[in-house]
């Protein structure tokens, strides 16, 4: 078994794998096929779900607004680019540093962030490691959590609103739960913080209130009950009735992590809905980690049963909610990712961090879930770009799905696949490519050391066009760069390049450790040309 080691500092890291891991294929798209024939079998008849084009989202974190949102030059049209490539999205502005954000319209912009103390080497994450160990070492009793506080200017919130209308982004606001001045939480700061915000014309579809509340006993010694939850959101929701600006906005709560893992996570789900949370909100929302940073293995990464923990996690979540609510309520991934705690240095946002991601993608899809939260867009272990605004592997897949997957979510059936490779069926989205009405895209991963064969089945008689990705340098799987058909993708200054299709005739060659989207533009499906034709299916609700 392949094992990461590294010190409780993120300082080292020393990786043993299998060269299979590491290595890295040569896709070959042209000439003979070999390998494992698989047989592609799609149930076009009915969709499962639907997907909207904001499907795919991101997060800011609230650790990157305490520290100056550092990277995020808004006038830099490289940052621009990378960001409306991802559009139309949701951008969760949130994380545990949410519950200590103070807003004040007239402070000094210059002054209203707290700047990391030399030393302490806070790792740009959620996980606020150091500050989190400070507050339960104070084993503070009430929410009066001074030192960890930050203010946030009205500059920098218009600065923030108004590249988020540029580039296309949807705010969901991750609003401060824990500035309690008695034992109920006072909307009298919030309330100021939307006026400004209503009397600005900004758009804020979506709220949340506090970051993962079930953890706050464990962090930072206060207990806050899942019924009081739903009091508080209760508060809210009327606060925002009375807005116009805000009254259509949803809420969602209550950002619980990992159903699949914590019982006391589905317990305090269960609470919340059944104490009139269902009454509250508009979808259930929860967070989602596959492991621990300090306890993954390179081997976790590529690992189809750590894949189907997942499923676990959503099964709870919809079993719950259909036992709570009259109507079971839907569900949105608020935040997610690989590793909590920042990602896995080194491996997070190197190439092979695409398998979870695309297949975490893929299965949600299937179960319905809404929205899905990349945590996070930029600086950390498992962003999709770097603090200097180089894109990792990630971003690029990112982007691909977003522009080939939207609409109706068709069944795959796997009789006859490997377990290691998994596959995915959509109809596809024509706001890019410009795709004939009908056409459908397959997105696969091929985790094993295998060679596979995919026939199109009912679709074999017609040409594809295949976008490939492959470990983009001699790193192999834990290669930072990223290859398109065999063409490594790199940016022209502040230009993404083309993401161009290779044309295909015949069966469709998986190879090893590699992961991709097949097109079939003369699929012809019924339900994708009802979905292509009629503009209600592309309208997007929050």
């Amino acid at each position: 078994m392949s094992t990461l080691h590294f010190d409780l500092l993120g300082s080292t890291l020393s990786i043993l794998a299998f060269i299979s891991l590491i290595y890295m294929p040569e896709v070959n798209t042209e000439g003979d096929v070999a390998g494992q024939r698989l047989t592609l079998s799609v149930d076009v008849t009915k969709p499962l779900h639907i997907t909207t084009p904001s499907y795919l989202s991101i997060t800011i974190s609230g650790g990157q607004l305490r520290r100056g949102l550092i990277g995020y030059d808004f006038s830099s049209q490289r940052l621009q680019n990378l960001a409306a490539a991802l559009s139309p999205a949701g951008v969760r502005i949130g994380g545990t540093y949410s519950d200590f954000l103070h807003f004040d319209p007239t402070s000094d912009d210059a002054n209203c962030v707290d700047v990391t103390e030399p030393g302490k080497n806070i790792q740009d994450s959620d996980s606020v490691v150091i500050a989190v160990e400070e507050a339960r070492q104070m084993k503070r009793a009430s929410f009066s959590i001074g030192n960890l506080g930050f203010t946030m200017s009205g500059q920098r919130w218009d600065n923030i609103t108004r590249f988020c209308d540029q580039v296309g982004w949807d705010i969901l606001w991750d609003l401060n739960l824990l500035d309690h001045p008695n034992e109920t939480w006072d909307p009298t700061v919030v309330k100021e913080f939307l006026d400004y915000s209503s009397s600005r014309g900004v758009k804020i579809p979506m709220f949340e209130l506090g970051n993962e509340p079930n953890l706050y006993e464990r962090k930072f010694h206060i207990h806050l009950e899942a019924d009081e939850l739903a009091k508080d959101y209760s508060t809210l929701k009327d606060l925002l009735s009375q807005m116009p600006q805000y009254a259509a906005s949803g809420l969602y709560a209550p950002g619980v992590n990992n159903l699949d893992t914590f019982s006391s996570s589905r317990k305090y789900l269960a609470q919340f809905l059944q104490n009139s949370g269902c009454d509250m909100i508009a979808e259930v929302a929860l967070h989602h980690y596959y492991f621990k940073k300090e306890e993954a293995s390179l081997a976790d990464f590529v690992d189809v049963e750590v894949m189907d923990t997942l499923r676990t996690q959503l099964e709870f979540a919809y079993n719950i909610s259909w036992n709570s609510c009259r109507l079971r309520k839907p569900i949105r991934f608020t935040e997610t990712s690989t590793a909590s705690g920042g990602g896995v240095p080194k491996v997070s946002n190197a190439f092979i961090a695409g398998f979870l991601w695309l297949d975490k993608l893929g299965l949600s899809a299937t179960y319905g879930v809404t929205r899905v939260f990349r945590q996070t867009f930029l600086k950390s272990s498992y962003a999709l770009v770097t603090q200097t605004l180089k894109p990792n592997p990630d971003y690029y897949l990112s982007v691909l799905f977003k522009r080939l997957v939207e609409g109706p979510v068709f069944r795959v059936y796997d009789e006859g696949l490997t377990p290691t490779v998994r596959v995915y069926a959509h109809c596809v989205s024509k706001s890019h490519y410009n795709y004939p009405d009908g056409a459908i895209v397959v997105y696969y991963l091929n985790v094993g050391t295998e060679a596979s064969v995919l026939s199109l089945g009912q679709f074999k008689e017609t040409d594809a066009h295949l976008f490939i990705l492959s470990p983009g340098d001699e790193e192999g799987m834990l290669s930072r760069k990223v290859k398109l058909n065999d063409e490594l993708l790199e940016m022209n200054g502040s230009d993404l390049p083309s993401l161009d299709p290779k044309f295909h005739s015949g069966d469709v060659p998986l190879a090893p450790k590699t992961f991709g989207f097949i097109v079939i533009p003369e699929a012809d499906v019924q339900l994708c040309k009802q979905y292509h034709r009629h503009d209600d299916g592309k309208i997007v609700s929050c």
